[in-house]
């Protein structure tokens, strides 16, 4: 059986004591990709670089894949299954062809990253935002703000209000930290 062809029984439970995949899996992906799409990268010259380029795709598409659990998209699931269709192709034996193969590969990868990033399930910033359990992670950009309700969701899905507290994505409360009067400063 195929490690990318897992049954869907087996995809859609997660065990409790795995943690969600970090944050950080998307910049990693995003380097495997710019060996491929982008214009400036080298040339992949050998066949150990071309099938190590490929392995790692496959590896993130993996990783990608548990990232969408528990929210499911028609958008992301489509795109998930037309990346995994093309991991389980048979790499071509033509260095051009494979060339095309591993450019549709790296392209169906990157589709299920801006399918991740529109579920609000990664983020798809350039310098990614802190994850809700860091201390900084009132730092994080902007998602959707809400003005007429007072709150605004962050990037890293925490919910900043307008008095500075905060609703962390597990529950927890940031209590609002609002400056202290001007009576009670001067005296």
């Amino acid at each position: 059986m195929s490690l990318l062809r897992l049954p869907r029984s087996a995809v859609r439970s997660r065990p409790s004591g795995r943690k969600a995949p970090s944050r950080s899996l998307v910049a990693a992906t995003r380097e495997t990709l710019a060996l491929v799409l982008d214009e400036d990268a080298p040339l992949l010259d050998s066949d150990r670089d071309i099938e190590d380029v490929i392995l790692r795709l496959r590896g993130h598409l993996m990783e990608l894949g548990h990232a969408s659990l528990g929210r499911p998209r028609p958008e992301l699931e489509a795109a998930l299954a037309a990346a995994r269709k093309v991991a389980e192709m048979d790499v071509p034996t033509q260095y051009l062809d494979v060339r095309k193969h591993l450019r549709t590969f790296a392209t169906a990868v990157a589709t299920v990253i801006a399918e991740l990033v529109a579920a609000g399930l990664v983020c798809g910033h350039s310098v990614e935002c802190p994850p809700a359990t860091a201390q900084d992670c009132e730092a994080a950009k902007i998602r959707v703000h809400r003005p007429e309700i007072g709150c605004s969701e962050l990037c890293n899905g925490v919910l900043i209000f307008e008095d500075t507290g905060c609703l962390l994505p597990t529950g927890g409360i940031v209590e609002p930290r609002r400056p202290l009067p001007r009576e009670a400063v001067t005296t």
